[in-house]
């Protein structure tokens, strides 16, 4: 039983998503994350795939007004792509969610998801 237990915590603990921590990126990292450019679809410009990356905008506490954003969720998208080496981020797709997201731990959250692209021109 207490195994069980052990193993919920560890699983609850490790599904609670939030964006890095910008203090947690080199300076390169930062700059690129900075200048970085998102789209909502594809380019024409010649490019490779490097990852999915995700990004999320979370509210935490029930009983405070529920202030989550695309700007933020976009920044998570931002940093973590630029953590993999990306130029931009293609066929990003955010998505509101107003009822509980329990795999989050959010009583209310916007998550954007895209393609890490690098370019290859």
């Amino acid at each position: 039983m207490k195994q069980c237990l052990i193993l919920l915590l560890a699983i609850f603990v490790t599904g609670c998503m939030s964006n890095p921590r910008i203090e947690d990126l080199s300076s390169s990292n930062r700059a690129k994350a900075a200048s970085l450019q998102i789209f909502q679809g594809a380019t024409d410009r010649p490019h490779e795939i490097v990852g999915q990356v995700t990004g999320l905008s979370c509210n935490r506490n029930k009983y405070q007004v529920q202030n989550i954003s695309d700007a933020e969720a976009l920044q998570g998208i931002r940093i973590n792509a630029a953590r993999l080496g990306a130029d931009a981020v293609i066929n990003t797709f955010c998505q509101t969610n107003s009822d509980t997201d329990w795999r989050n731990n959010c009583w209310a959250s916007i998550k954007c998801v895209g393609d890490a692209i690098r370019y290859t021109d």
